[in-house]
């Protein structure tokens, strides 16, 4: 009974100071996605019920005008040349993006027209990875691993609450160690992993940016608090066994996209030997106990190269 009164007070005080900014001019879209997360919610609480009774900012609460959505890029007339130039790359990364920023939290005012929105972008990245593919902008592996990130971050998307679920009753779910779940998506993603390790040909663009979730799901494994949520001991090596193999390829793409290093040496002046140094060292070689106690081979280099530098001096 408290938290549906909490409720009604929330949507009432936010239907109040979204009412009250409108009347002063206020974007309200952009209200609701900017600021801290209390006032997100305030603000979406009352401009569903605003939505409700007749008033629709533009976009609602899921777009904005300035916002660059995969739907704003339309297909050149002529294919691209590369990667960088495809408006299909473009969408992947846009749609990427917005998925990321709502499953963190980062961006807020996530209503069902903006899920039902994202989910189609998502779908229309697969079929933009596909193309590439098949125009030879990418590789078979790499696309592999890019369909594979975007069906994890629809799934991300699809588990998320929109404003209008806000006040629905929740269920709890069978909670999944996150060691399980990483686990899990880099099982599914090492065949593909290796393989690009071994291909001739990558493209920097598409490893940079799967790479950050394996290497997240890695370092995730390599915690030792992670491996103990594995009750069993083989459950524990096979974790192990692929976070090492994952490891090892993903270190080896780093290695490949990493630009190349480059490094000062600062120069060391060559220190002059006086003559009489050299003679000493000379005299020293040709000593009987010296003699003894070296290898003939090795004698007879070191003192040719002390007659060297002593005929130079």
């Amino acid at each position: 009974m408290a938290a549906r009164a909490m409720s009604i007070v929330l949507v009432v005080a936010g239907f109040a100071v979204a009412l009250l900014l409108a009347m002063l001019g206020v974007d309200l879209v952009r209200a609701c996605r900017t600021g801290p997360k209390w006032k997100r919610r305030l603000i979406g609480a009352g401009l569903v019920l605003l939505m409700a009774i007749g008033f629709s900012p533009a976009g609602g609460c899921s777009a904005t005008s300035e916002e660059t959505t995969p739907a704003t890029f339309a297909d050149p007339a002529t294919p691209a040349k590369n990667l960088s130039e495809s408006k299909g790359w473009q969408r992947i990364l846009a749609a990427w993006k917005e998925a990321e920023e709502i499953i963190s939290g980062k961006r807020g005012g996530f209503d069902k027209a903006g899920k039902e929105r994202l989910l189609d972008d998502l779908s229309q990245a697969k079929a933009d990875t596909a193309e590439l593919q098949k125009a030879k902008l990418i590789t078979e592996p790499e696309a592999g691993l890019l369909i594979k990130d975007l069906g994890f971050l629809a799934a991300g998307v699809q588990s998320m609450r929109t404003t209008e679920e806000m006040n629905f009753t929740c269920y709890k779910i069978a909670f999944v160690p996150p060691s399980h779940r990483s686990l899990q998506r880099l099982s599914e993603r090492l065949p593909l992993l290796e393989k690009l390790a071994a291909a001739e040909t990558i493209h920097p663009e598409v490893v940079g940016k799967v790479l950050v979730s394996i290497e997240a799901d890695i370092r995730n494994l390599d915690k030792e608090e992670s491996l103990k949520e594995f009750a069993k001991a083989e459950e524990r090596e096979k974790a192990e066994k692929t976070r090492d193999a994952a490891k090892a390829a993903a270190l080896r793409l780093r290695q490949r996209i990493a630009p190349p290093v480059c490094y000062l040496i600062p120069y060391v002046p060559r220190r002059e030997t006086s003559v009489a140094t050299l003679t000493e060292r000379l005299r020293a070689l040709e000593s009987p106990a010296v003699a003894a106690a070296l290898h003939p081979d090795v004698l007879r280099k070191a003192a040719a190269n002390a007659r060297t530098q002593e005929n130079k001096t």
